[in-house]
């Protein structure tokens, strides 16, 4: 498998497009490890509720980009994300809270997790080795 040019699909930002974006996912990525895609579909489920709670836009954007040694997913909020601080600042809820613990589910199952704020938009990438992950 090489190099391949990243996919990007734009959704409305609202909660029944999760099970769209988390498709998107594994109908993108190829030749992957089956648990792989599961992961990357739980991380894109996360992000994109997160985009959608905490975001103000009308749409959100998913991007998957696949190399030979790794995928990483990206979702960009699009638009302000009014009360949202620095990400530094993110805390994972307590076990007994009601939500709150989508961000500490993404940062246990990525490899590496980069959060850029573009002005007032959020865009967070998440990235699995496929070495990491091989045969798991």
């Amino acid at each position: 498998m090489g190099e391949r040019a990243a996919t990007s699909i734009t959704l409305e930002a609202a909660a029944s497009q999760v099970a769209h974006a988390r498709r998107f996912v594994r109908r993108t990525v190829e030749d992957v490890d089956p648990a792989v895609v599961d992961d990357l579909q739980l991380i894109v489920s996360e992000l994109f509720t997160n985009a959608v709670e905490h975001g103000a836009s009308d749409t959100v954007e998913v991007v998957v980009a696949q190399r030979p040694d790794r995928v990483s997913v990206t979702v960009d909020s699009r638009g302000p994300t009014p009360g949202v601080g620095p990400a530094t600042d993110w805390q994972v809820a307590d076990a007994d809270a009601l939500n709150g613990r989508g961000l500490g589910i993404v940062r246990e199952l990525a490899d590496d997790l980069v959060v850029e704020r573009d002005g007032e938009e959020f865009i967070v990438t998440a990235t699995l080795s496929l070495r990491q992950h091989a045969g798991r």
